[in-house]
């Protein structure tokens, strides 16, 4: 093993102790204590419940502390909470008494446990309003969106404590060694010469990868966007299940990119820096082309302690703990023990820190609306990618392969698209290989999914079983199920006729 790959594995190792190293801390098992669901990491659980416990002691004279936990990714607690939810409907019971807040993932997730969870009870949502006045929003946001994103829910159930954005992170070296300029934005990903070095994600394991994939559609266009995605996945040395897996592919050298969110991202370029590789590990946020999302807490329905929780959501929009996302631990104001590299909420904590902060960045100045928007795009995403880049494999690639090594492939960083090509063979295998299938409609007619105006009548019938009197899937099945295999049956098709044309 080189030495770069020593020192990765040394990085790794010294990160698997810290839960160990935590656990051990005294300050989270004093006095009474506010239950956070969460997927953040140690390090974030550590600095923000030890600061927490500080300034409940300093504003209310009193101990207080955070007991977290942590179940998984925030796909995994949304369904975890929406199964005990149907557990306790169907018993007749109240929903909650165990847990205060759900702390961390985007906006979206968080706006599904706002939305009504019964059909018949219309007011019964798994969340609930925080109950903070308009003054306090104020004193808190000098304004309540960014770009196209909202920082705190118009009805109160929801509010941002940081913000998340994506990019790409890059082996520097493998990049010389393939003379490929330094990536700007996601069409590297779909570079010739990087297949077989791409790390990817399945969207179906990950919200926060299907926020990023969304992003790429709503800032390129549904049919260039799917392209993107479609050449990234053939590109793609392996699909994991979790957004965590891509700095660390990258970082031990096992991918030369890959998609992240950014404090993934440039906590893996602190760590080896940490470790004495510098310059080796890039991460940057796709120029143009990505979303800024809001990071949530909300506070849920039946919380045992609601005003220490409400508390706590007071505390982490405070000029301290908007702090901890950006300082060094060396700096007074700044984490005790570890570097968060977050991005705060606050616009004004920006100007405030200045050039104290670890990333110079405004996400307020930099962030740009989407020029596609769609607010259907981000249903398809789960099915037409498992069909479209997970069920074949194999054929994927080799379509792929098919293509770039074609005699009239042009010579581009760009994504090449059939209209960019003259050759006849070669634009009708880009065809085949970026078209989408169609779907049958009431009244004999067809909606054709590369058309994005079609989407929201395909999500309300399909993916939201409004046809399921239609006989068009098996009525124990669903309508995204039968979808999916639709789909999967079409790309499988026009994958073998673009390998061969």
């Amino acid at each position: 093993m080189n030495r770069f790959g020593t020192i990765v594995l040394v990085c790794v190792a010294v990160l698997l102790l810290v839960p160990a190293f935590l656990r051990s801390s005294p300050s989270f098992q004093l006095g009474p204590g506010v239950v956070v669901m969460t997927p953040h990491n140690e390090q974030i659980r550590f600095e923000l419940g030890s600061r927490f416990s500080q300034w409940h002691q300093r504003e209310f004279g009193t101990d207080a502390h955070v007991a977290w936990s942590t179940p998984g990714g925030t796909s995994e607690i949304r369904k975890l909470l929406q199964s005990q939810w149907k557990a306790a409907a169907g018993a007749g019971a109240p929903f909650g008494g165990d847990i205060d807040l759900v702390f961390g993932g985007g906006s979206y997730e968080h706006g599904v446990l706002a939305k009504p969870t019964e059909a018949d009870d219309p007011g019964s949502t798994i969340s609930v309003p925080h109950g903070f006045s308009k003054e306090d929003l104020l004193a808190w946001f000098s304004t309540d969106t960014i770009a196209d994103g909202r920082l705190y829910d118009e009805k109160s159930f929801w509010i941002g404590t940081a913000l998340s954005s994506f990019g790409l992170i890059w082996n520097e070296d493998e990049f010389a060694q393939r003379e490929l300029p330094r990536p700007t934005d996601w069409s590297m990903l779909a570079h010739p010469k990087l297949r077989g070095r791409v790390a990817f994600v399945n969207p179906a394991m990950s919200g926060s990868v299907t926020t990023a994939l969304q992003s790429i559609l709503e800032h390129l266009g549904w049919q260039r966007g799917w392209a993107l995605i479609r050449r990234a996945a053939a590109n793609a040395r392996s699909v994991s299940g979790s957004s965590t897996r891509v700095p660390g592919d990258v970082g031990a050298g096992e991918a030369a990119i890959g998609p992240c969110i950014d404090f993934y991202g440039r906590a893996q370029v602190a760590a080896l820096e940490a470790a004495g590789i510098t310059g080796r590990i890039q991460y940057r946020d796709a120029a143009g082309q990505t979303v800024v999302d809001a990071d949530p807490i909300s506070l849920l329905r039946g919380a045992p302690n609601p005003e220490l929780a409400r508390r706590f959501i007071r505390f982490c929009l405070t000029a301290e703990a908007q702090s901890l996302w950006q300082l060094p631990s060396s700096d007074p104001d700044g984490p005790q023990r570890f570097a968060l590299r977050r991005l705060p909420i606050r616009a004004e904590v920006y100007e405030q820190l200045g050039d104290r902060m670890l990333d110079q960045v405004d996400p307020f100045a930099e962030a740009k609306a989407a020029a596609y928007p769609n607010r259907s795009a981000r249903a398809f995403i789960v099915p037409l990618f498992v069909s479209m880049a997970m069920d074949h494999r194999d054929e994927l690639r080799e379509a792929w392969h098919a293509i770039v090594e074609h005699p009239a492939y042009p010579s581009s960083d760009a994504v090449v698209m059939a209209a960019d090509v003259e050759d006849p063979e070669l634009r009708l295998m880009l065809e085949r290989f970026d078209a989408l299938p169609s779907v049958p409609m009431p009244n004999d007619t067809v909606a054709d999914l590369n058309d994005p105006t079609v989407l929201a009548a395909v999500k309300a019938g399909w993916l939201r079983d409004g046809f399921k009197s239609m006989g068009w899937w098996d009525l124990e099945s669903t309508g995204t199920l039968a979808l999916q295999a639709r789909a999967s049956s079409f790309f499988l098709d026009q994958y073998q006729k673009a390998a061969n044309p």
